[in-house]
């Protein structure tokens, strides 16, 4: 196995991905529990300093890392401050209970919160990794077989943020630099159409050249900006599930 193989073999092995259907009595769980980036329980949660929400810590860094051009939060606070998760809220989590993810492998285990990624790593007789390619659980005594074999893993189609359609991980790069030239061309487009409706409501309602000129740059300009926000976002892994319900908000200007 190469190395970047083995690095993406052993960055399986962290905790995390726990929905609903794991946890006992996940139904009652609020929804403070979950990350809103993962949508999953929240793993070695930290907490914004300035709007106090909790992610995931490798969610959140994995937002920061593929948002390097201003490390904001994903609730838009200006800056990303760090915080440790509060002590009285990892005492709640610390009492969820929850099915080992293998269970589908003949594991029958329930688990502590801060027992759980022991047993997954360590101590489960069914240990298993996530292939970082089909995102599936695969034994780890199969797993070299799954990764070398042909046929055996099929990678995970890739949605594109700008048109939501999903692609196939070989043609995704095409895809997107065909989808995001085709949409500079409509703005462009807009932009024309909207400089001549300007021009139009000038005789209606004058303005002088300097305040149309202003309102035509800052109509493109917030347009840019949601369309460079979903270039970015494309970069994200297609796991954080969240990525998605915080980018149309931000569309909304929430």
């Amino acid at each position: 196995m190469d190395g970047h193989l083995t690095s993406q073999y052993n960055s399986s092995m962290e905790g995390g991905d726990i929905d609903r259907d794991r946890i006992i009595d996940g139904h009652l769980l609020p929804d403070e529990y979950f990350c809103p980036i993962c949508r999953c329980l929240l793993w070695n949660p930290c907490s914004c300093a300035s709007c106090q929400h909790l992610f995931c810590q490798k969610c959140i860094h994995t937002w920061l890392e593929y948002s390097k051009s201003d490390k904001t939060c994903p609730f838009r606070c200006q800056s990303y401050d760090e915080r440790r998760c509060p002590p009285l809220f990892h005492s709640l989590l610390s009492r969820v209970k929850i099915q080992c993810r293998n269970a589908s492998f003949g594991c029958s285990e329930v688990l502590a919160y801060d027992s759980l990624e022991r047993h997954e790593n360590v101590e489960c007789k069914y240990l298993t990794r996530t292939c970082p390619e089909c995102m599936k659980l695969i034994l780890v005594s199969e797993f070299t077989e799954h990764i070398q074999v042909p046929g055996n893993c099929m990678p995970c189609p890739i949605r594109c943020t700008i048109c939501q359609s999903f692609i196939e991980k070989t043609e995704f790069r095409n895809h997107f630099n065909e989808c995001y030239m085709n949409r500079l061309n409509t703005m462009f487009e807009q932009f024309v159409t909207l400089q001549s409706r300007t021009t139009e409501q000038q005789e209606i309602f004058p303005l002088t050249t300097e305040q149309r000129n202003m309102q035509l740059l800052q109509t493109m300009l917030n347009a840019f900006n949601t369309f460079e926000e979903q270039r970015q976002n494309s970069r994200l892994p297609t796991n954080l599930l969240g990525i998605n319900m915080i980018r149309q908000a931000r569309e909304r200007g929430c």
